[in-house]
């Protein structure tokens, strides 16, 4: 089972010497969140992001987790769906973060909750992940987070790991809390996995970037950088791999450590 793919060998080469020649000056990275520098599923196979923590944490009950559920069954095959046009599925992406919105105000949801959810592994990150974190925070690599899920949960979980260093900006949905720490609503505007062009990473120079979906792909929007894209196709390798091939340079497949992204990091740091 072949973890790693390569979309054009003398291509992701040129880029590489390309970076090289840069500097780390002119060094970046932009990456996804959930799915991405976080696994896929979790060791029993259920869903695994900054949303589904507060499920495995059990702290709203069955119910909510069953709501939950339900949401997820309706709109994730919209999400990953390559035949429904992109505003139907834009429409569905915000009505799913409205609804699962409404669903935490209902069940209850706290920022007491939020914060103990940090201190516990409801959230993992892949075999890896740290050290990536630390070679960028070691070299003072800028690293941008791009994020659909929810900025409380993951900047509190970096914290607590001493991972949320100088070098690394975040930009992810924000729960607002009333004065009794309830959640009352949320900053606009929403982010998605459909949007994030909307959000792009105005990057300069070289930009090694990392998503788990097509979409991912277009978080740089600068024309005039260098990127070298790195896809993580954690789930339907068989019936998708071509399709990430196309859009991403390296893609890392079935929920794989960090290891081949890591390695390229370190290439193009040691270089410098």
């Amino acid at each position: 089972m072949k973890q790693v793919l390569i979309a054009d060998h003398l291509a992701l080469r040129d880029k590489i010497a390309q970076f090289q020649n840069a500097g780390i000056e002119r060094l970046c990275v932009v990456s996804d969140w959930d799915r991405t520098l976080t696994v896929a599923r979790t060791q029993d196979g259920q869903d695994a992001t900054s949303y589904s923590a507060i499920v495995h944490g059990a702290y709203l009950g069955e119910a909510y987790r069953r709501e939950m559920d339900r949401l997820y069954a309706r709109y994730r095959p919209i999400e990953v769906s390559r035949t429904i046009s992109d505003r139907k599925k834009q429409n569905a992406m915000r009505d799913w973060w409205m609804a699962a919105l409404a669903i935490m105000r209902q069940h209850g949801l706290t920022e007491d909750m939020i914060a103990d959810m940090a201190t516990r592994d409801l959230i993992r990150l892949r075999d890896g992940a740290v050290n990536f974190f630390e070679m960028l925070a070691d070299k003072g690599v800028p690293l941008f987070i791009l994020s659909a899920g929810i900025g409380n949960a993951i900047s509190r979980f970096l914290k607590v790991r001493a991972l949320l260093a100088k070098n690394v900006t975040l930009t992810a949905n924000q729960l607002l809390f009333d004065a009794s720490g309830a959640v009352a609503g949320f900053c606009e505007p929403v982010i998605h996995s459909l949007n994030k062009a909307r959000h792009a990473i105005d990057a300069r120079g070289c930009v090694l970037l990392l998503g788990d979906t097509i979409e991912d792909a277009q978080m740089v929007n600068n024309a005039k950088a260098c990127v070298i894209r790195v896809g993580f196709l954690n789930e339907s390798v068989s019936a998708n791999r071509a399709e990430y091939l196309r859009v991403y340079d390296m893609v890392i497949c079935h929920d794989a450590p960090m290891t081949a992204a890591t390695a390229l990091l370190k290439t193009l740091l040691d270089a410098q």
